[in-house]
């Protein structure tokens, strides 16, 4: 008697995906709810659709269609659930934390500032000192950007996105590239995942300053706009968002559109070989007029440094110790924080000499119990490379934007915060300096 086999299903499993999803959704919603990180729930929650997902096609493709059509019904349901379910419970949690107002940790509660010690008040802005070796002109980069944005865009979204100079610069001269970028204050030279990034500055009254992220956003002649211009220094993206990959060349590019903030946006990232140039725009009008003025400019720059890559490295460092110089009029110390957005957000301005190549990064701790403050976080926000010589009586600046998360608003104390260098030839770490400053927490 002939035995008849039984087919088997192509991924039978539906009860433990299920409740893993469940699972997720829940743990999401409570993380959501106390105002944290909700990524271990998200990603129960995308593992189990995507068991799902991959559930539906494989009996397709061995073609079980009856089982494929009740996968393919559950997978939509799950979706759907969760976009007419979830998604507005998580809504109305936003909006009811937003009501009830920012929450407390009581961090600072029974914290006393100690009598008797050094203790200094972080600075609204340091471009509001003297004027000592101020730029004679404004930051040609910035002056094109506004020059751009003072005249109506049109609907043409076309570009070139010819760089020559910049992928010559970092490929012919890969060294001194670094040098030149980690030397100019007009740069961020910053890790991030083991990757090197460099973020293009902004300046207020003649001082490149840090925005958070690299973003830049304000209203220039009437016109709300955002834009970033980041340097891939290692070919790595910086994050995990959708990006429009472009080779560097002279034949015309369109940028894939979409709108953000109301506003006409494009992310554009230009493979110029040795480096990647990440061109980020909101603007008012589909013309990409930032993106157009970022291009013109990042090429004069590097056209220019190609005339003589180590007279360029050398003026940098100059610049560099000259805005410390003119910083060092306002407060003479080897770190100034300034207040950020809210408090608890600060920017830190370095006026130091490494004295040899390497990054600083500052690390924070309450000064009556010695608890450290937001350790990795602070080290990542704040890690910087920065210009260098082997005279320890020049001092050059360096920036950096970070967020202290102990603490609430309204309730300051005493924290010392400690910059130390981590050398690249890989001796060990050393304290540079070090300054107590009066400072409160940001409240989530």
């Amino acid at each position: 008697m002939e035995t008849t086999k039984t087919k088997k299903i192509f991924a039978p499993w539906v009860w433990w995906p299920l409740l893993a999803l469940g699972v997720g959704v829940v743990v999401f919603l409570l993380l959501v709810i106390h105002d944290m990180d909700a990524l271990v729930g998200a990603a129960l929650v995308v593992l189990a659709l995507l068991y799902f997902l991959i559930q539906t096609l494989g009996r397709l493709v061995l073609r079980q269609w009856r089982d494929a059509g009740i996968a393919a019904i559950r997978l939509i349901c799950l979706v759907a659930g969760l976009y007419f379910f979830v998604f507005p419970t998580v809504r109305v949690i936003v909006a009811f934390n937003q009501l009830l107002g920012p929450s407390e940790d009581h961090f600072a509660d029974n914290l006393v500032i100690p009598e008797g010690i050094d203790i200094a008040i972080p600075i609204d802005d340091v471009g509001s000192g003297p004027r000592i070796n101020a730029p004679a002109s404004p930051d040609p980069f910035q002056a094109a950007v506004l020059a751009a944005l003072a005249v109506q865009g049109n609907s043409d979204t076309e570009i070139i996105p010819a760089l020559p100079s910049l992928r010559r610069a970092a490929t012919e001269h890969a060294e001194v590239f670094f040098k030149y970028l980690e030397a100019s204050p007009d740069w961020h030279v910053f890790m991030e995942s083991g990757h090197r990034f460099a973020a293009r500055r902004w300046s207020r009254d003649g001082i490149p300053l840090d925005t958070l992220h690299g973003y830049i956003s304000d209203t220039w002649a009437d016109d709300y706009s955002q834009m970033r211009c980041l340097l891939c220094l290692d070919c790595k993206q910086w994050s995990g968002y959708s990006v429009q990959h472009i080779q560097e060349s002279a034949n015309p590019a369109q940028p894939r559109m979409s709108r953000g903030n109301g506003l006409d946006e494009s992310r554009i990232m230009i493979d110029c070989g040795k480096v990647w140039v990440e061109l980020f725009e909101q603007s008012s009008a589909p013309e990409r007029r930032i993106t157009k003025a970022a291009i013109g400019e990042l090429e004069k720059e590097f056209a220019r440094f190609l005339d003589n890559p180590e007279a360029a490295v050398n003026e940098a460092r100059l610049r560099s110790a000259g805005i410390a110089s003119r910083i060092g009029a306002r407060e003479n110390a080897a770190l100034i924080l300034c207040n950020g957005i809210q408090p608890g957000i600060y920017v830190a301005h370095y006026r130091l000499n490494p004295g040899a190549p390497g990054s600083v990064y500052l690390k924070a701790f309450e000064v009556t119990q010695g608890t450290p403050l937001s350790a990795q976080r602070l080290r990542e926000k704040s890690e910087t490379r920065m210009a260098w010589s082997a005279n320890p009586e020049e001092r050059f600046s360096a920036s950096a934007r970070f967020t202290i998360y102990e603490g609430d608003w309204g309730k300051p104390y005493a924290a010392r915060f400690e910059v130390w260098f981590k050398p690249d030839d890989g001796s060990p770490e050393r304290k540079l300096a070090e300054r107590i400053f009066k400072i409160e927490g940001w409240q989530r």
